[in-house]
């Protein structure tokens, strides 16, 4: 199982830059877990995308059908936002160096994933993969290409 954030779970949809390595990562992985509030934010990229005109109404309604079936097989682990990763987002916040920006949504899904007992934690956004040594976890990015070694 991965751990995967909204940008992550968009691409597991439209087809958008790197979208490839994040759907063979997904089989790789065969399950991914997310906060409900990923969950929240799926649906709000895709009307986005609609709205924008990246998805058509019939490619809109086309990949909401498969959201719902992938939810109802299990494919999605939404995972709560109970009392506890509320007080440890509020905690977060208030250990968390004044130079570091994180966004309310990033840190939710930061300590979800941590209190799930995952090391890592897969994105493209940098502000988050930036943040994620601040819970004692990896970012991982599978859509940039991997630096060069020296």
């Amino acid at each position: 199982m991965a751990y995967f954030d909204a940008a992550y779970l968009v691409k597991c949809y439209v087809k958008e830059e790197g979208w490839q390595k994040v759907r063979a990562l997904a089989a790789e992985r065969g399950r991914i877990a997310s906060s409900v509030i990923g969950r929240l934010e799926l649906h709000a990229a895709l009307h986005r995308k609609l709205r924008e005109g990246g998805l058509s109404a019939e490619s809109h309604q086309l990949v909401l059908r498969q959201l719902s079936f992938d939810e109802a097989t299990g494919v999605w682990h939404w995972i709560s936002l109970s009392p506890a990763v509320a007080r440890a987002v509020v905690d977060l916040f208030r250990q968390l160096p004044s130079d570091v920006y994180l966004r309310t949504g990033d840190a939710v899904h930061l300590v979800s994933a941590k209190e799930q007992g995952f090391a890592e934690i897969f994105s493209s956004d940098r502000r988050l993969l930036e943040a994620a040594d601040h819970v004692g976890m990896a970012g991982r990015d599978v859509t940039r290409a991997a630096p060069p070694e020296w």
